[in-house]
C-alpha cells in the first residue's frame, strides 16, 4: 500500500512541477506573466505546497538509509526537497511586509531559479526510484 501512495504522490508532484514550468512559458518567451497562465501557476503552486511535504515525509526514511535507496534516488530526493523549500520560502517572504522592493525582486529571481531546479530534480528522483526498485526486484528473484 505504501508503495502505491509513494507512486501517486511522486506522479502528482511531477505533474504539478510540469504544470508550474509550462505555466511560465509566456514569461520565458518574453511576454507578461498574467491572466490564465498566472491563475494556473497559482492553483498548481497551492497543490504543490500541500503534496511536496507529504512526499518528503513518505520517502524520508528510505532516503536516509543507504540500504533502502540508491545514490541517484537520494540525490534527486534531497535536490527536490531543497529546491522546493527554497521556492516556497522565497514566495512566502515576498508576502511579508519585511523585504524592500529590491529585495522582493531578488527573492523572485531566487524563486525562478529554485523553481526551475525542481524540474530535473523531480525527474532524477523518479528515475532513481524506478531504477532502485528494478534492481531490488531482480535481486529478490535471483536464486543463490
Amino acid at each position: 500500500m505504501k508503495r502505491w501512495i509513494d507512486r501517486i504522490l511522486l506522479a502528482t508532484v511531477i505533474l504539478l512541477v510540469a504544470v508550474l514550468a509550462i505555466s511560465t512559458l509566456p514569461w520565458i518567451l518574453g511576454g507578461h506573466f498574467a491572466g490564465p497562465w498566472l491563475l494556473a501557476h497559482m492553483a498548481a503552486s497551492g497543490a504543490l505546497v500541500m503534496t511536496l511535504p507529504l512526499l518528503a515525509l513518505s520517502l524520508l526514511w528510505q532516503n536516509i538509509s543507504r540500504v533502502d535507496s540508491g545514490a541517484i534516488e537520494r540525490l534527486g530526493y534531497w535536490l527536490l526537497i531543497a529546491s522546493g523549500l527554497i521556492t516556497i520560502t522565497t514566495v512566502f517572504l515576498c508576502m511579508l511586509p519585511l523585504p524592500s522592493t529590491d529585495q522582493m525582486h531578488d527573492l523572485v529571481v531566487m524563486h525562478t531559479y529554485a523553481g526551475f531546479a525542481m524540474v530535473p530534480a523531480s525527474l532524477l528522483l523518479a528515475f532513481g526510484l524506478s531504477r532502485w526498485r528494478r534492481i531490488q526486484s531482480t535481486r529478490s528473484t535471483t536464486p543463490g
